[in-house]
């Protein structure tokens, strides 16, 4: 690619007659091969990166905690085709450093006047992002941010909540509804339908003809909506709050569940997964701790889980916020 534009360069220039285009291509040629020199030491010097008690060493670089303001484990936006599908890609290890400390790298444009530099896609580590984060835990303390400042400020991930000195033990919020009853509801005209579609078949009309003639879609209708409300009771929205941690699970789905401490912060407040103004309840796990989970959105490249707006649940936001600061501790705020 050099080559080529250097030879359309003096082509333009007017050739190999020209009296500048020698000169030209000289000085051109010679800042190609100083660059190529670069790039072929820098290929020369494998990357390397060591989290320690000391601080953050490179390959070509090293920084003492002192000289960093804050690390991260920084998510980007799934942009694949079929996002919501895909597996979500690997966060990026990002630092922010100190007032008048920099790195023989370019820095990442930022808006907020700190100087942000991206020093590895996790993509491309060998180890994976759990080790990485119980590396930045142990060592970093509060310049480990794993939740939005927005959010709550940094502590160290060893601190405990008091999750499990609070009395009473787990609470459950469950919203069956009337989902029984509708099971009961449509059965009973299920039964009916099917019993005169066999009677029908058998070349006994039941009742008038054109109840008799809808017999079949009227029993497929009324066993779908039968089965979907029994299905809807049997697994009702539930959320459990406890010493074990937060589990949530939507109707007829599966529950997810968060342990305590792979929480970062839980918050009460509007999602920016929804227009919805009304209160959600929102959990911000630490980096790693959910492999192939796409988040609800994200916030700062941080990770939000948006489990539920808070009246759909038994008592609304004053019967389940109490319970939740009780247990999530420093690591409850009230709004996102």
């Amino acid at each position: 690619m050099t080559a080529g534009g250097l030879v359309w360069l003096v082509a333009a220039l007017g050739g190999a007659g020209s009296v500048s285009a020698p000169l030209i291509l000289m000085a051109l040629s010679l800042l190609a091969v100083f660059r190529g020199w670069q790039d072929l030491r820098k290929a020369r010097r494998p990357f390397r990166l060591r989290i320690d008690g000391f601080g953050i060493t490179l390959h070509d670089a090293e920084l003492a905690w002192e000289q960093i303001e804050a690390v991260a484990l920084w998510h980007v936006p799934n942009t694949g085709e079929n996002s919501e599908e895909t597996t979500p890609p690997k966060p990026r290890l990002t630092l922010w450093t100190m007032p008048g400390v920099t790195l023989p790298r370019k820095a990442d444009r930022t808006w907020d006047g700190r100087t942000r530099y991206t020093l590895v896609d996790c993509e491309d580590l060998d180890q994976s992002v759990t080790e990485v984060t119980t590396a930045l835990a142990g060592n970093a303390g509060a310049r480990f941010e794993t939740a939005p400042r927005a959010v709550r400020p940094p502590i160290p991930v060893t601190v405990s909540g008091p999750e499990r000195s609070v009395p009473g033990g787990e609470q459950v919020f469950v919203h069956a509804g009337r989902s029984g009853t509708w099971a009961l509801v449509w059965a009973a005209p299920a039964v009916v339908f099917t019993y005169s579609f066999w009677e029908l078949v058998h070349g006994r009309i039941v009742g008038p003809e054109p109840f008799a003639a809808l017999g079949p879609l009227g029993a497929i209708g009324c066993w779908c909506l039968a089965g979907r409300s029994y299905f809807r009771w049997r697994k009702p929205l539930r959320l459990r709050i406890g010493p074990a941690g937060i589990s949530m699970r939507e109707v007829t789905e599966d529950e997810q569940h968060f342990a305590w401490p792979d929480i970062a912060a839980v918050t009460v407040g509007e999602s920016r997964a929804t227009t919805d103004k009304r209160p959600w309840l929102v959990v911000w796990p630490l980096p790693g701790t959910r492999p192939g989970s796409n988040a609800s959105y994200l916030v700062d490249g941080h990770q939000a889980y948006a489990l539920v707006r808070l009246d759909r649940l038994p008592g609304g936001a004053e019967a389940v916020v109490p319970v939740l600061r009780a247990y999530a501790g420093e690591r409850y705020s009230e709004t996102v």
